[in-house]
């Protein structure tokens, strides 16, 4: 027993000792993620709060409460931030903490339509007086922070840089997560191993050696939480939740792997850029998919609707390549195959990245590094940049650019006017993207005789019709508004809808308008 006794006491110090030494640690660490998660200056601004009342409770709050509670590793600060909104909202007297940390998620990138999905989750377990007070103060949230008129939405003709970061070794391509915070980097690191990045898409460094072991990675894709990376004789693909390379495969057919793209249904396609082939990963082999002898160096890749487009290098692989050999963009059909070249395309330069934005796509020029907008009838410099302009990634209207020579990535608002909108017959207005969307038509009741609906800028949809209630959400993919809702005990499933307006109606065709149409009022 006294050994015991002993030991208690010795630990007992020991701890004592270690909370003394890490405390200033703790509060340092306290204010840096305080100003990560709501804001630069956010610390001193809680500070100030508690100076004339109780200095020591802003001091407690920050040093235990961010450096040492919110500070331990597990969960990400966006789940971290959605957890502390779902309690709060459970507490009937804690409004100003719950907007406080609405405002830190949206600040962290959790979008309004995440948060309102944990409001509605949480009607079945507190109620719905609390999730709809939930709901409402989202909205006092978004109207304080004018959130809508923040979001970067570039009117100009031209690119409008939004932060750049350097610290990379020859990055090859960039991926952005559709779901979560995350960008992915790909380090090409020349004769040294090469390895994956994880940053966020505020240029902000989680870790430049996320994933490490490689050989010289280069093309990204993203699929079900799955990393694809093509990396000279090997597939490479990368769990993401776990950060954990699980699986590799290679082929005796294989000289240079380099772009990858994942088909809408799991289907990998690989680009051989030296070997002039495109791969395809069947029960778990490598297998050729597409060759021709048009295509000598097949570079960027990337699927729209049923094409597989190919951005060629050129006639041959150097860093010096003439016009007269300069390679082309081509759309091959995924399900016979036959190939095309895009004419506005031809001889375009030593094309790399490649990625769809409204009515056609952006190519980089490689080494000569100009970023082109093409479609089948246009073409239009965007921009020129340094030496090495590579694998590009877009989500929504923000450009994630790669600059292998220079070693960083730059972030870029793209122009909001590439190509004009297309006009419908009839003075019908077809909207193709979720910014536009917002502006034109999100908050307004569009409706007929038997009753009116609203999709808020929020992303729930609300309506009465025939005396049954309509609720659900949407959101976009592609040019299409999705939606996924149910009219009283029946449930409407999930659609991908073509969108149409004039001044007093909505058009809506159903299944990628391929199915029914049906057109309502504006109320």
């Amino acid at each position: 027993m006294k050994k015991y006794i002993i030991l208690v006491l010795a630990l007992s110090f020991s701890f004592a000792s270690i909370a003394q030494n890490t405390k200033e640690d703790n509060y340092k660490t306290g204010v840096k993620i305080v100003n990560e998660v709501n804001g630069d200056g956010a610390s001193k601004g809680l500070e100030a709060a508690f100076e004339s009342v109780s200095p020591d409770m802003a001091d407690y709050i920050i040093r235990y409460g961010f450096g040492e509670i919110y500070n331990r590793t597990g969960l990400d600060f966006k789940t971290k931030e959605l957890l502390i909104i779902a309690s709060l909202t459970t507490q009937a007297n804690a409004k100003s903490q719950l907007k406080s940390h609405m405002k830190a998620a949206l600040n962290l990138g959790v979008t309004p339509n995440e948060i309102s999905e944990t409001m509605i989750l949480l009607s079945l377990y507190t109620g719905f007086p609390a999730s709809n007070n939930g709901i409402f103060a989202l909205k006092e949230v978004l109207d304080e922070t004018n959130y809508l008129a923040t979001t970067k939405v570039n009117s100009s003709n031209e690119l409008i840089k939004n932060w750049e970061l350097e610290g990379f070794a020859m990055p090859e391509s960039i991926v952005a997560s559709p779901t979560e915070d995350w960008l992915y980097v790909s380090n090409v690191n020349q004769n040294e191993k090469g390895y994956i990045s994880r940053i966020t898409k505020a240029g902000k460094v989680d870790n430049y050696k996320w994933v490490t072991g490689l050989n010289n990675p280069a093309g990204l894709a993203l699929y079900q939480d799955k990393l694809y990376v093509g990396d000279g004789k090997e597939l490479h693909i990368i769990d993401v939740k776990k950060g954990k390379l699980i699986n590799s495969f290679t082929s005796t057919d294989v000289v240079s792997l380099n772009d990858v793209v994942v088909s809408k249904t799991g289907q990998v396609f690989i680009s051989d850029i030296a070997g002039g082939k495109i791969f395809t990963l069947e029960n778990n082999k490598l297998v050729v998919w597409f060759q021709t002898p048009e295509i000598k160096h097949p570079n960027g890749i990337f699927i729209q609707d049923d094409n597989l487009i190919i951005a060629d290098f050129g006639a041959e692989l150097s860093l010096e390549l003439t016009p007269d050999k300069y390679g082309s963009l081509y759309k091959v059909n995924l399900k016979d195959k036959t190939a095309t070249m895009i004419k506005s395309g031809y001889q375009l330069g030593a094309l790399d990245g490649l990625a769809a934005v409204k009515d056609g796509y952006l190519v980089t020029g490689g080494t000569v590094s100009d970023l082109f907008f093409i479609n089948d009838n246009a073409k239009q410099l965007v921009g020129t940049f340094s030496k090495g302009l590579a694998d590009i990634s877009i989500l929504g209207n923000t450009l994630y650019a790669p600059i292998l020579f220079s070693n960083k990535i730059e972030s870029f608002s793209l122009p909001n006017n590439l190509v004009s909108s297309e006009s419908i017959d009839d003075n019908w207005h077809r909207i193709k993207t979720k910014e536009e969307y917002l502006k034109l038509t999100a908050d307004n009741f569009y409706g007929d005789k038997e009753g009116t609906s609203v999709a808020s800028h929020d992303g729930q949809i609300f309506g009465v019709f025939g005396g049954k209630i309509l609720t659900g959400t949407w959101d976009w993919k592609d040019t299409f508004f999705t939606r996924t809702s149910k009219i009283g005990d029946l449930d409407l499933g999930y659609d991908e809808i073509v969108i149409e307006v004039n001044a007093t109606q909505m058009r809506l065709t159903l299944k990628q308008g391929k199915g029914a149409t049906v057109v309502y009022d504006k109320k």
